[in-house]
């Protein structure tokens, strides 16, 4: 993997890259997040703790959600039980900012699917085909590949719908 100081969403140069560890999943998810100015999507099947649970991601958010007048952050997740017994603080931004952040269970139909997804802006993605493994593709400025992305997440994500239990958690 590259540098990521030299990656700017939707600026760099075309370059696909690819992730191998944890770390640099955890560095790039953090980084798109960041630079977000719009649009956040995001497969996963239960949020994994060490990627999506740390401060600099929550407040990347949190930023995105505030600063962005018409910001949408969408989150599609198999696991939800998971997200909630290990106090996930992307539940607290949900109640929080209902209004920007939308978290769904996705549906039956697509239980099997074990890939996690991240696109930002529409214009880069961080792609892992197997949700288990760190191993991932990743453009900061890839707008074909995140448009393919895009369509594949809003399929699924009008297939899903919010589950009980985060209402429930709303209240």
């Amino acid at each position: 993997m590259y540098d990521l100081g030299d990656c700017k969403l939707g600026k760099s140069p075309y370059r696909i890259s690819k992730t191998e560890t944890r770390e640099e999943v955890s560095l790039v998810v953090s980084e798109m997040a960041r630079q977000s100015s719009r649009k956040l999507l995001i497969i996963s099947r239960d949020l994994e703790s060490h990627i999506y649970n740390r401060s600099n991601f929550i407040d990347s958010l949190k930023n995105l959600a505030l600063n962005g007048r018409r910001a949408q952050i969408r989150i599609l997740v198999s696991n939800i039980e998971s997200i909630i017994n290990t106090e996930h603080q992307i539940l607290n931004l949900c109640a929080k900012l209902p209004s920007f952040i939308e978290l769904r269970k996705i549906s039956s139909e697509y239980k099997n699917y074990n890939k996690a997804l991240l696109i930002a802006d529409e214009t880069g993605y961080l792609y892992r085909g197997n949700a288990s493994r760190y191993e991932g593709t990743l453009n900061f400025n890839g707008p074909r590949a995140s448009k393919n992305y895009s369509n594949l997440f809003q399929e699924i994500w009008e297939a899903s719908l919010p589950d009980r239990n985060l209402r429930r958690l709303n209240m």
